[in-house]
């Protein structure tokens, strides 16, 4: 069997017998889970640090410090 077949990590495999513990689509699905059930008080404070982020490697030309 090869690393990264889809046969690897078929979900009809024991979840104890894959070779990964979860497949690309059940990850997909948490992160969609955790970004609807995020606050307005986490999802600003995402924002700022993407804000941050970007001032830091320039994106923001011209700007000031946030």
């Amino acid at each position: 069997m090869r690393i990264g077949s889809s046969v690897a990590n078929d979900k009809s495999i024991p979840t104890g017998e894959r070779l990964y513990p979860a497949t690309w689509d059940e990850v997909k699905e948490v992160e969609l889970d955790d970004a609807l059930r995020a606050t307005p008080a986490q999802r600003l404070a995402w924002l700022e640090e993407a804000m941050k982020l970007a001032w830091m490697v320039g994106a923001t030309k011209g700007e000031k410090e946030p």
